[in-house]
């Protein structure tokens, strides 16, 4: 008598569960980080240098852009998948959390278009910083 395999189908091998908001507040940290470590590079070029203080604002934003890229590439090849979502919250929530720590060094809020182009510009470099780390995988 011959004897046949059973064909039932085997259950999906276990997903690995990736915690999001960890990886998220890591990223954030990541982010706070590498903007600390290029203002204190800068700040150190403007001390030993005879360079003005009038390339403050664009290099705050060049370093503000650097930042988010990195820490959403970073983000983004942690949790494998939508990581241009991912990169978009990564950069609106350090844009709108570098406006309270600019108040608590004296800056006055100013919510006009100058602070929306920031937003924009966070929200854009994050999603392509989170599109890039997905795809690094």
């Amino acid at each position: 008598m011959r004897k046949f395999k059973s064909y039932t189908k085997k259950p999906p091998a276990e997903e690995k569960v990736i915690n999001i908001y960890g990886i998220f507040l890591k990223s954030l940290g990541i982010c706070f980080g590498a903007s600390f470590l290029l203002i204190m590079l800068y700040a150190l070029i403007l001390s030993f240098t005879s360079m003005s203080d009038s390339s403050m604002n664009m290099t705050i934003q060049v370093i503000m852009i650097i930042s988010i890229t990195i820490s959403s590439i970073i983000g983004g090849r942690k949790i494998q998948k939508k990581g241009w979502i991912f990169g978009i919250i990564l950069g609106l929530v350090f844009t709108l959390l570098l406006v309270p720590l600019g108040m608590g060094f004296g800056q006055s809020l100013n919510l006009d278009k100058y602070f929306a182009a920031k937003l924009l510009m966070g929200s854009v470099v994050g999603l392509i910083g989170g599109i890039i780390g997905v795809n690094l995988n």
